[in-house]
């Protein structure tokens, strides 16, 4: 497969495979919906059929097909479907094909960067923290989980994504399920069809939240939350938060205006998908993006203001209740002043067994208590500190305060040293193609911010769903090799191409 210059990647908008992945997904939707009700063999072995062709006459389609699959959730609504478990769960094991293409068929050397190197370090770590616990058996399924959703998917995405081309196009596929499910998600707010799930494209969660206070009768009103093919609000709303840096990046990172203007109607989705799940994370999260694109002066203040707007008036149209939702969020300051009465009861929660995560650290500072472990005594410790009763065990809503607890300094070193140097390289490598190319740098600064936009999440959210960080990680790692390499696959000659050559080869990436 043959590169493109940069001057035919800007020309290239949303070509023949996206219309084709356009028209799987919305028959597949659509058939979801018609059959609702009834069994889904048809439909799936129909999809199947198509799939398998596309990879027979397209290998490459493969890595964008399951990047689809698996951002979109696909596979668990297949497998809620009736498709068989292991079908249905194994579906990224099909990246073995073009990954069979790259090493046997072109005898292409298998990828391994320091981060997997890390990686499988940090799965040692695991291993001798459930070792050293006091229940290992309790940590299997939190080790067998990272090596089939973190190592495994890992190792196939950075040496399935090897071109820049394929690596575009990739970026692509991951805004368009952010607009599929956005778009579902804002469907269902318009017409106020929540019973419609979409054959679980578009779930909505019995929980419900109050929007504005009491009414004149004492009667809190309420509404319900929007969950998307998840079916956990606060983990759509963080997927979706991530997408919303790759699409702006896209929006002067292309030349074309029709490109241009597809980027900014993928914010509409986007936003509107992360705040209709009413995640007051999310909302900080988007806050932060936005914030980190000026402070980095990546685009000029217009296009912030432009995507402020955007978001702005999403916000009005489609969830005006979030605005009060958002300003629940001045409960924590009354909590740090010790005003637990008027604080909102999900920070109380919230900070229960975030205490409690400290203290489980605490008293386990060098391995901790084992991996996923920490919620055995989340509930006991948590129930001293007085503030919220918890009846139940609950995980620390804090991914770092979690990882602390779980595998002590030494994990969370090793595991933050990951995507700590993953950002590094991200960064150094942008910074060499600042002046060469601004459709690359612009593309690694989105998946820079990104990953800051999922830390951000991760505040307030415990590791869960994890493929949705390893792919976000690998996805970046794969951009960190595709433009760090110069091979024949570049055209010769081209002075843009050779100048970042030697940029990057004089940087220490």
């Amino acid at each position: 497969m043959t590169g493109l210059s940069p001057s035919i990647q800007q020309k290239s908008g949303i070509g023949s495979w996206m219309i084709a992945l356009v028209a799987v997904v919305l028959s597949a939707i659509l058939g979801l919906t018609m059959m609702r009700g009834g069994e889904y063999w048809p439909l799936y072995a129909a999809l199947g059929a198509v799939a398998f062709v596309v990879i027979l006459v397209r290998p490459e389609m493969t890595t964008l097909l399951i990047l689809f699959v698996l951002y979109s959730n696909m596979a668990v609504i297949a497998k809620n479907n009736g498709v068989p478990e292991p079908i249905a769960t194994g579906v990224f094991g099909v990246l073995a094909l073009p990954l069979f293409q790259y090493v046997v068929v072109r005898r292409q050397r298998i990828i391994v960067n320091p981060m997997f190197v890390l990686m499988i370090l940090y799965l040692g770590v695991l291993y001798v923290s459930a070792a050293a616990s006091a229940r290992a058996s309790e940590s299997e399924d939190r080790i067998f989980s990272y090596v089939v959703e973190g190592l495994v998917l890992y190792f196939l995405i950075i040496n399935t994504l090897r071109t820049r081309e394929l690596l575009r196009k990739a970026v692509w596929v991951l805004i368009f399920s952010g607009v599929v499910m956005g778009t579902l998600s804002l469907y269902q707010e318009i017409t106020g069809d929540y019973d419609n799930d979409f054959g679980g494209w578009a779930q909505v969660k019995e929980s419900e939240i109050n929007v504005s206070g009491e009414d004149f009768f004492g009667q809190r009103e309420s509404r319900p939350r929007l969950a998307g093919p998840i079916g956990s609000k606060n983990r759509y709303a963080q997927i979706m938060v991530v997408l919303l840096p790759l699409a702006v990046s896209q929006i002067v990172a292309n030349r074309s205006l029709l490109v241009r203007a597809y980027s900014a109607l993928a914010c509409i989705p986007i936003v509107g998908g992360a705040l209709l799940t009413f995640s007051r994370g999310a909302g900080i999260a988007i806050g932060v993006i936005l914030l980190v694109f000026m402070l980095l002066r990546v685009f000029k203040l217009r296009t912030i203001a432009l995507v402020a707007l955007v978001v702005y008036i999403t916000v009005i149209v489609f969830v005006p209740d979030y605005l009060y939702r958002i300003t629940t969020v001045t409960s924590v300051a009354s909590l740090l002043e010790g005003d637990e009465e008027n604080a909102d009861g999900a920070v109380l929660g919230r900070a229960t067994v975030n205490l409690a995560a400290i203290e489980i650290f605490l008293s386990n500072p060098v391995l901790g208590v084992g991996p996923g472990q920490t919620a055995h005594y989340v509930r006991q410790i948590g129930n001293q500190f007085g503030l919220r009763l918890l009846a139940s065990d609950r995980r620390a809503h804090n991914m770092y305060l979690e990882e602390l607890a779980d595998t002590g300094v030494v994990g969370f070193s090793v595991f933050m040293s990951i995507v700590g140097l993953t950002m590094w390289r991200l960064w150094r490598l942008s910074r060499a193609w600042k002046n060469v190319d601004s459709t690359v740098y612009y593309t690694l600064i989105g998946i820079f911010i990104a990953i800051i936009g999922y830390l951000v999440t991760a505040v307030f959210l415990h590791l869960s769903y994890v493929r949705y960080y390893w792919l976000l990680l690998a996805f970046a790692a794969a951009a960190i090799h595709v433009y760090s390499t110069v091979s024949s696959e570049q055209e010769e000659g081209t002075p843009a191409l050779e100048s970042a050559a030697r940029n990057v080869a004089t940087s220490r990436i």
